[in-house]
């Protein structure tokens, strides 16, 4: 999902997809596992916006979207078990629920 590499205490991303598991707590950057919950960032890393996606499978393709969005500002978004994260230009996201 994820997307996103994990670090402890949240998930910064850089466009790899990341997969959520109910059982798998985040691991230390370059894994593949992104624990499920909600998750903030403060916004864009730079001036082109933070774009993230959640997806039902890492294809890459436009069917597999299940949710997506590009913000301005601060944003949120709830992982579920399964699920993919990717995230584009964002800063760290920090789990809160």
């Amino acid at each position: 999902m994820t997307p996103t590499r994990p670090r402890s205490g949240g998930a910064r991303g850089r466009g790899a997809a990341r997969r959520s598991h109910a059982a798998s707590p985040c691991e230390p950057p370059g894994g593949e596992d992104i624990e499920p919950g909600t998750y903030k960032t403060a916004g864009s890393d730079g001036g082109f916006g933070c774009y993230w996606e959640r997806a039902k499978d890492a294809s890459g393709e436009f069917g597999s979207i299940i949710a997506n969005n590009n913000l301005e500002g601060p944003g949120r978004v709830t992982l579920n078990s399964g699920e993919y994260f990717k995230t584009n230009r964002c800063q760290e996201w920090k789990k809160v629920g």
